[in-house]
């Protein structure tokens, strides 16, 4: 549910498919390249900016996810194809509100240390202690009570039934540390300072700000049906295009999971890289963070969706590997429910350029001549892009805008600092929810307690139109306590059709993956589940 946020720099997904698809989301892709079979002493993968934080709880974008994935474990896991299965543990219910994990025996932290119940209990819980602030606190919303409750079960009782839980403990906020290791490194932990302790298998080696995280094969790994062939990855920042494309085709660079990258039609065709697509998870959104400007009236929303470029968008940020977005959540989030979801999916509209309509709504709203701020990098160009394309679609329907640049670093402080968006109408952002479930992105944002509903979405005093749309939200609740998937499926469908029209945040596009890697490198997943699961357990030579 969390996910989180932003930017432009990363990107994945499935195998051998051509970048023109179709906006139905019904085309099958593979998820995961083929196995690597050689070893391999080192490969460099590159982030879009430096790791923050390898501290879990403060993983919040794709710099942090992508490392972390690689060195702890969940409760449960994500597979390439988006279920959800046994991680460090196995998952019964006693009854819809109460949830028993059974922790696989023979797991071990790097140190050699057994997992233990006191570690998960501990780990879950700095997910919802108000002093460590971490980022994750929303999806333990129904959370009554975490306790071992045997020598190898942990027991989640719920306040009331929550479906969406169990995949929220197949990502971030499921990931295990060592109670005793993290207490002793106190402040330190997971940051250049400190160490860290997970259990996964490639463990931690250093963190040097503006160099690179370095983690190494974990040779003592429990799990000893996994074998990695990679003994070390560098995980890097290259927020610049040109330096990443002449890194990679020159070797210094191995690996990108890369979005809206301005120099892909010219590793496209070259020998020294190959590129892997398939459906991703995520959207290319406006987020509205401020709903008592101009933005509160829906019309104004509508109309500047509807003055959007998104094809001229598509060919210029994404050169293809995009699709015109049906509603907020992307198709290739139906992890369950699938026939229900796609059905509900393709009797949506795509959202089109209507420069006429958007004009008299415009008009109907008494907004000409209002303005708005647009928050934006200009040395993120995917988003530099947008933020023209925004301004110039405000211009063209008798607004106005302004555009606010800070630097491609600070970009997440929109996210995280109130003080950063103050004065912002809102900022755009590449967003994805926690797992394969269309829910998941909008429980971020459309619960009043959500971690990215930065315009107090249905919250009285902060939203105009309150009243309305908690009407949505009650109907968003309804689905997250209920059990079967379709009929759970046919409700968060309801949900998203609804948001098409009222639009909370804005959809601007629904990027595929693009997996870059050096040509003699394979074995790495080609879907999003990248971000919460082990990428490069298979990842060798070939």
């Amino acid at each position: 549910m969390i996910a989180i946020v932003a930017l432009l720099a990363v990107v994945v997904s499935a195998c051998g498919r051509s970048s023109g698809a179709n906006n139905s989301g019904t085309t099958q892709l593979a998820v995961t390249t083929k196995a690597g079979t050689k070893p391999v002493d080192k490969v460099v993968w590159a982030v879009y900016r430096d790791v923050n934080s390898l501290d879990p709880i403060y993983a919040f974008d794709y710099p942090e996810n992508t490392t972390d994935s690689l060195l702890y474990e969940s409760l449960l896991r994500q597979g390439a194809d988006g279920s959800v299965g046994p991680g460090l543990a196995t998952l019964t219910y006693t009854n819809p509100t109460t949830l028993v994990f059974t922790l696989k025996s023979g797991v071990t932290f790097w140190d050699g240390n057994p997992l233990t119940t006191d570690d998960v209990v501990y780990s879950l819980n700095r997910n919802i202690d108000p002093a460590l602030a971490g980022f994750y606190p929303a999806v333990f919303t129904r959370v009554q009570s975490i306790a071992a409750t045997a020598s190898n079960q942990v027991t989640i009782t719920m306040k009331q039934a929550d479906y969406w839980f169990p995949p929220e403990m197949a990502s971030i906020p499921g990931m295990i540390v060592e109670k005793k290791f993290t207490q002793a490194q106190g402040s330190n932990y997971g940051t250049p300072a400190g160490k860290i302790m997970g259990t996964g298998a490639f463990k931690f080696q250093s963190f040097t700000p503006g160099v690179a995280v370095v983690i190494v094969r974990n040779d003592s790994y429990w799990n000893s049906a996994v074998k990695p062939l990679v003994r070390e990855i560098d995980i890097k920042g290259a927020p610049n295009d040109a330096s990443l494309t002449s890194a990679l085709l020159t070797g210094g660079i191995n690996g990108v999971y890369a979005q809206s990258l301005t120099t892909l039609d010219q590793l496209k065709g070259n020998k020294a890289v190959t590129l892997t697509y398939g459906p991703g998870w995520y959207t290319d959104a406006f987020i509205v963070s401020d709903l008592k400007g101009a933005l509160g009236d829906v019309r104004v929303r509508q109309a500047l969706s509807l003055a959007l470029d998104r094809k001229g968008l598509i060919d210029a940020i994404y050169h293809g590997t995009a699709l015109l977005p049906k509603w907020i959540s992307n198709p290739g989030t139906f992890g369950y429910g699938k026939s229900v979801f796609q059905a509900a999916y393709n009797s949506s509209p795509d959202m089109t350029q209507d420069l006429a309509k958007a004009k008299q709504l415009i008009t109907d709203a008494g907004a000409t001549g209002k303005s708005i701020t647009i928050g934006m990098s200009s040395e993120l160009t995917g988003i530099s892009i947008e933020a023209a394309a925004l301004k110039a679609a405000a211009e063209a329907i008798g607004m106005k805008a302004t555009l606010h640049s800070v630097s491609a670093n600070n970009f997440i402080n929109f996210f995280i600092d109130p003080k950063a968006r103050a004065g912002l109408d809102g900022f755009f952002t590449l967003n994805y929810g926690d797992y394969a479930g269309p829910e998941a992105l909008p429980a971020t944002f459309l619960i009043p307690e959500g971690s990215q509903n930065f315009a107090g979405y249905g919250v009285q005093g902060k939203d105009p139109n309150a009243a309305d749309h908690a009407k949505i939200f009650n109907m968003f609740d309804e689905a997250r306590s209920t059990a079967d998937d379709n009929a759970r499926a046919q409700k968060v469908a309801d949900v998203e059709k609804a948001m098409a029209t009222d639009l909370p945040w804005i959809p601007v596009l629904q990027p595929l993956i693009v997996l870059i890697t050096s040509n003699n490198l394979s074995g790495t997943y080609s879907s999003f589940a990248y971000m919460f699961s082990p990428w490069a357990d298979n990842l060798g030579g070939i």
